[in-house]
């Protein structure tokens, strides 16, 4: 191959690449128009844009996931989709998996904090069930994880707002370094202080996120309302 051939073949592999990047750019744009969705794309080339919708919409024609607990659904616009498992229309759907991918575009490896919490539409369940993941979801919401060094024990206490305090009577809660707290149990690995488990045990927990307390230096003093 001569250098001419050379220089022609490079001319091309640009021109490529440039309309590539434009084209990207259009999808991008246009999936962003409403300013409801955004476009995410990775290294890979694979890109998917997740548009907001009201629960109440009929979304069964589309892959959709609650992404935190005021009840936000983000569902993947299929126009501006390139991932199988991701689309309804492909014939390769995996819900999992595109849960997994749309974690991969949000989530940073370089963060402890994760503002995201992707659960299942429309029924809220959990996905994905990793103690690391659990405790970036606790720190990304404003959120605390207490632990007894054993990295697999943890307990999440969201602080309370205005936001979430219809929410507050069905937990345990505690006044941490003077901040009010409420274990959130989707993101606690100690059974013993989910109200909604079988092993719940209010003495137990208040016992176990005392012992917590002690040992990450935070003053915990029981909540009652």
């Amino acid at each position: 191959m001569n250098f001419k051939t050379i220089l022609s073949v490079f001319a091309l592999a640009v021109v490529a690449v440039s309309a590539n990047e434009g084209d990207i750019a259009t999808l991008k744009k246009d999936c962003e128009a409403d300013h409801k969705a955004r476009f995410y794309i990775n290294d890979k080339g694979e890109y998917t844009c997740l548009r907001q919708h009201p629960k109440e919409e009929d979304l069964d024609y589309r892959t959709c996931f609650f992404t935190d607990t005021s009840d936000t659904v983000l569902c993947v616009e299929e126009s501006w989709n390139n991932i199988p498992s991701c689309s309804k229309n492909s014939g390769a759907t995996d819900y999992n998996d595109c849960a997994y991918r749309f974690l991969k575009f949000v989530d940073r490896e370089d963060s402890d904090k994760l503002s995201y919490r992707i659960r299942k539409f429309p029924t809220h369940e959990k996905i994905f069930y990793d103690y690391k993941l659990d405790q970036k979801e606790c720190r990304g919401n404003d959120g605390i994880v207490l632990t007894n060094n054993v990295i697999t024990n943890y307990v999440c206490l969201q602080k309370a707002t205005p936001k979430n305090a219809k929410m507050l009577s069905d937990k345990e809660c505690f006044m941490v370094d003077g901040v009010l707290r409420c274990v959130h149990q989707d993101n606690t690995s100690i059974e013993l202080c989910n109200k909604r488990h079988k092993t719940y045990n209010h003495e137990a927990c208040v016992k176990i996120v005392e012992e917590y307390g002690k040992v990450n230096g935070n003053e915990i003093v029981e909540h009652n309302f």
